[in-house]
């Protein structure tokens, strides 16, 4: 059996066409997060989030943390927890803001604060520390793992 080419330009062409429509229709159903909603406000605040790793780096004993499966502990040192001490953490999944989580700072008598969590999920996550003490605010970010 043998096709004419003109045949074989339409089906090259029909088939074209509905490649470009399937990617048109995945594209426009694939889920895109924003690092955060009010991105753009953060944006015009970057200066004080500078200001405030400055002050984290400048500290002579920082704060400290150890990751033990779905637990992180989070080490204060003595001179920093003082009335005027409070914050907050942000666990932050890049790969879904759906599974974010937010943690206030309340350590314990012996400045410690176990998180454990359930809502953890095995992976990559950034660490978002902001604080503030003794008049200043301080931020520090690190990566961590959740096994």
């Amino acid at each position: 059996m043998n096709i004419s080419w003109g045949i074989k330009i339409a089906v090259l062409y029909i088939g074209f066409v509905v490649l470009i429509g399937v990617l048109v229709f995945k594209s426009m159903n694939q889920k895109v997060d924003l690092v955060s909603p009010d991105y753009y406000e953060k944006e015009l605040k970057f200066q004080d989030k500078i200001n405030a790793q400055n002050n984290a780096n400048a500290l002579t004993q920082p704060i400290q943390y150890q990751v033990e499966g779905k637990s992180i502990s989070l080490f204060f040192p003595e001179t920093m927890v003082n009335n005027s001490f409070g914050g907050e953490v942000l666990f932050f999944r890049p790969s879904d803001s759906a599974k974010d989580i937010k943690v206030q700072l309340a350590p314990d008598a012996k400045n410690k604060q176990l998180i454990i969590s359930s809502l953890f999920e095995h992976g990559e996550y950034k660490m978002q520390l902001s604080w503030h003490s003794g008049g200043k605010e301080y931020y520090k970010e690190e990566t961590i793992f959740i096994q």
